[in-house]
């Protein structure tokens, strides 16, 4: 998976969205039955879980891949939440990222640090939102593509405020960097996945929030936070 920097929505680029022929959009919606018969694998950055058990988790996954096909074939309609088992821990509110991967290329990316709305609505709405991801309003997920799509869900801990980067742990943390008018957040797998110590992560975090490379080393302020990534094996 390539880097990718955590983005709080603010805006959509909604004209990028919906595009696809309705032919494409059949082969899309096969994907109906065989999404049933994978299993949800969860990995966790540390210690906190989302509490999900595993009919949640297939939830979550089943309104993710839903809304990327419904937001592809044009959003036609209201989004039908009946069909699935809403229980109490999906209506709790949470924070939330949904990724979306063509053979490991990143295709949207889009999520929200702080929890605002029930677990499922998130899930959906973000959903939604990364399959018209602005970084891509020129090359944007097709129903055509979308069967080849891999989805990662992210859930999101409380962010919690640290003294010190020194407190800040790569491949368990996610961190959010503040410092003047520059700010960025990287999800706690970027680290893991770059291969990046905390030196590195910190001074590319930096760069992506405008900063030097070493501004991290005074007058920034930190937020930590935990993960759990569901995906489909």
């Amino acid at each position: 998976m390539r880097t990718f920097v955590a983005v709080v929505v603010l805006a959509v680029a909604w004209q990028a969205c919906g595009r696809g022929d309705d032919a494409a959009s059949g082969k899309a919606a096969a994907t109906e039955g065989e999404k049933a018969m994978k299993a949800i694998k969860e990995q966790r950055s540390g210690e906190w879980t989302a509490g999900l058990d595993g009919g949640e988790m297939r939830t979550v996954f089943d309104i993710a891949r839903d809304s990327l096909v419904w937001s592809l074939q044009g959003r036609r309609g209201k989004f039908d939440f009946g069909k699935y088992r809403l229980t109490d821990r999906l209506r709790e509110k949470a924070a939330v990222f949904v990724t979306y991967l063509n053979r490991g290329n990143l295709r949207g990316c889009i999520g929200i640090l702080e929890a605002q709305q029930p677990l499922y609505l998130a899930v959906h709405e973000f959903a939604v939102h990364a399959s018209c991801d602005s970084r891509f309003i020129f090359d944007p997920i097709t129903a055509r593509e979308a069967p080849e799509i891999t989805i990662h869900v992210s859930i999101l801990s409380p962010m919690r405020d640290i003294a010190s980067p020194a407190e800040f742990k790569t491949g368990e943390h996610g961190i959010v960097i503040r410092k003047g008018f520059g700010q960025a957040v990287y999800l706690p797998e970027v680290a893991v996945e770059q291969g990046w110590d905390r030196e590195q992560t910190l001074s590319s975090l930096c760069r992506k929030a405008g900063l030097p490379g070493d501004a991290w080393k005074e007058g920034a302020s930190f937020k930590v936070f935990s993960s759990v990534v569901l995906s489909e094996d």
